[in-house]
């Protein structure tokens, strides 16, 4: 059984349908890398998934428990919000903050773990990240591949189902960018589940056990990596890859 699968998922923004009836599985463990061009709903579809926006439409089952996402409730927001982690393409960290502070807010305001406890798991992930001695650190004080594992660091404390990465590494210098998809390279070897909205081929090819390509609000055609690099089905799907290949840029907007 998925750990989480959505169906029927809609959005629309005024006149505008960024989502049309789009249908996805994730299951435990999976590494699933979203591609496709800018306007196709990538962001979007990361974002309903997590309820940072609300979907007009659609059903979600997460952790064998189901959700009318037309419907949702205050407390279900809170559950799915429990059981997901995003980090944001610009990191999104508070600025008042240190970085410990940053990755613990989560475990004792809305945890109610101890600060002890939630200090020293803090300290062991920015370990884990690369960020041994940057705990008293203010974002300000570290480059963006340095505060985009911090937000990476802060994804993981809550020990979510699934984590949501939204461009991780598109805001970053290109001498940053391996550092932090080393990270993520990192805790998906662990077992950790990620859903993947990046450009990053070779992280793609290398990382992903599924590729989802989207184009104007509808998943166009999935696989695993191999399938979809070597052997694409849809023309759609071949077009955006070469324009990819090329060098043309394919980002969101």
């Amino acid at each position: 059984m998925p750990v989480l699968e959505v169906k029927n998922l809609r959005k629309v923004f005024g006149e505008n349908v960024i989502l049309k009836s789009v249908d996805m599985q994730v299951s435990k463990g999976d590494v699933i890398v979203i591609l496709g061009p800018s306007g196709s709903g990538k962001t979007t579809l990361l974002r309903c998934l997590n309820l940072l926006e609300t979907p007009n439409d659609g059903e979600m089952n997460l952790c064998g428990k189901d959700y009318n996402l037309k419907k949702v409730t205050g407390k279900e927001k809170l559950e799915i919000r429990r059981k997901t982690s995003f980090v944001f393409q610009n990191y999104n960290l508070f600025v008042n903050k240190t970085v410990l502070q940053n990755v613990t807010l989560g475990l004792t305001l809305a945890r109610k773990v101890k600060k002890e406890e939630a200090e020293k798991d803090g300290r062991d992930l920015l370990d884990r990240v690369g960020l041994t001695g940057k705990y008293d650190y203010y974002p300000a004080q570290l480059s963006g591949g340095m505060q985009q594992r911090v937000g990476i660091a802060r994804a993981m404390a809550v020990n979510p189902e699934v984590v949501l990465f939204d461009e991780p590494t598109s805001a970053l210098d290109p001498e940053l960018v391996g550092d932090v998809l080393n990270v993520m390279k990192e805790f998906a070897k662990s077992g950790t589940t990620m859903v993947v909205v990046t450009h990053e081929m070779g992280f793609a090819r290398e990382v992903a056990n599924k590729v989802v390509f989207m184009a104007d609000g509808v998943i166009v055609e999935q696989g695993e990596p191999h399938e979809i690099f070597d052997n694409p089905k849809e023309e759609r799907t071949k077009a955006f890859l070469n324009r990819i290949t090329n060098g043309s840029s394919g980002k969101e907007a």
